[in-house]
C-alpha cells in the first residue's frame, strides 16, 4: 500500500459510519441496489441489472471515473458519475458526493472495486445500506465472498444473485 493510501485509510477511519440497522436482505425482499463501479466495470454489471429488473429491483450504478468529464461514460442505466471533483487529495469523497448517493435508500450495497481501490471503500463506508457486500473482507462489509484475481465483476455478481437467493429470514 503507497503512502497515500495509508494516510486515506487514516483518514477514512476517523470518519463515522451512518448508522442503519444491518441486516442480510433476501432476494424477494430487494428493492434498491446501490452498485459502486469503475468505469472499466460497467459492461460486467449490464447482466445483474437486467436481472434485477426483471424482479423489479431498482439498481442505480455510482461510477468512479478518472478521466476528463467529456469522455465520461454514458451508459443506458440509472447512474452517478463521480469525477475527481467528487474526492479530495487522499481520495475521500465529498459530503456533496455522500449526500447524493444517500438520498435514495439502499437494501444492498455492492463494492466491485478491491482492497487497494481507497474511493471504492470509503463510498462504501459512509453511503449508508441496510447490508454491503465486497469481495474482500473489511468491518464496513457485512458480507464477503472471496474470488480470486481472475473472478471477473461479472461472475462475482452472480455469485451476489446466489447468496441473497439463498438468505432466509424469519418474520
Amino acid at each position: 500500500m503507497s503512502l497515500l493510501n495509508n494516510i486515506a485509510t487514516y483518514l477514512l477511519s476517523a470518519k463515522e459510519s451512518p448508522k442503519t440497522a444491518k441486516q442480510f436482505v433476501p432476494w424477494k425482499q430487494l428493492s434498491n441496489v446501490l452498485i459502486i463501479a469503475y468505469d472499466n466495470q460497467l459492461s460486467h454489471v449490464v447482466d445483474f441489472i437486467n436481472t434485477c429488473q426483471k424482479d423489479k429491483i431498482k439498481v442505480h450504478v455510482a461510477v468512479i471515473f478518472d478521466g476528463k468529464p467529456e469522455q465520461a461514460p454514458k451508459p443506458n442505466f440509472e447512474y452517478t458519475i463521480l469525477d475527481k471533483k467528487q474526492f479530495n487529495f487522499f481520495g475521500l469523497p465529498t459530503e456533496t458526493a455522500i449526500r447524493s448517493l444517500s438520498s435514495k435508500s439502499a437494501d444492498v450495497l455492492i463494492n466491485l472495486g478491491n482492497d487497494t481501490q481507497i474511493k471504492a471503500l470509503a463510498l462504501s463506508k459512509l453511503v449508508p445500506a441496510k447490508c454491503k457486500i465486497s469481495t474482500y473482507q473489511n468491518p464496513v462489509f457485512d458480507m464477503s465472498i472471496d474470488g480470486d484475481q481472475t473472478t471477473s465483476s461479472s461472475k462475482f455478481l452472480e455469485q451476489v444473485i446466489v447468496y441473497l437467493h439463498m438468505i432466509k429470514t424469519t418474520l
